[in-house]
């Protein structure tokens, strides 16, 4: 993580700037991030399938809370990577598709805090449509 720190401070500003760090299943658990994120100014895209598979125990709010405020104003709304595990899949394979009930659990836990949502799903399309449908009635919804 320091190595990372001290390559980062080398870069041009214009290149950090757009620069974020997410959290993974298997090294970089959210709250090594927002240490990463303190030191250096980069925004933290909250993962939430990867906090799932290595978090520290920080509840969703929570978690989203603790990644949205590394976000400035001129950044844009935080970014949250949404997926879930792939039912019998290996540890850490995403699902082919969004599982909607797993997406309306999404939705609920993660209010109150504001975010745009990337989805990491096979198929695309099929289930972006599916999340908007599912998010229609959210008032953080804009479509």
């Amino acid at each position: 993580m320091q190595r990372f720190v001290e390559a980062l401070r080398e870069l041009a500003g214009p290149i950090r700037r757009r620069l974020v760090i997410e959290n993974d299943e298997r090294s970089y658990p959210l709250a090594d991030c927002l240490r990463i994120s303190e030191e250096t100014g980069c925004p933290v895209v909250f993962d939430v399938y990867h906090h799932s598979l290595l978090g520290r125990g920080e509840p969703l709010p929570e978690a989203l809370s603790a990644a949205a405020q590394t976000w400035e104003k001129t950044d844009g709304l935080p970014i949250v990577d949404y997926s879930s595990a792939l039912p019998g899949g290996r540890f850490g394979r995403h699902a082919d598709t969004l599982d909607p009930e797993g997406f309306e659990k999404f939705l609920d836990h993660s209010r109150p805090n504001d975010f745009d949502a990337m989805l990491e799903i096979k198929d695309k399309e099929i289930s972006a449509l599916r999340a908007v449908a599912l998010a229609q009635n959210d008032p953080r919804f804009v479509g």
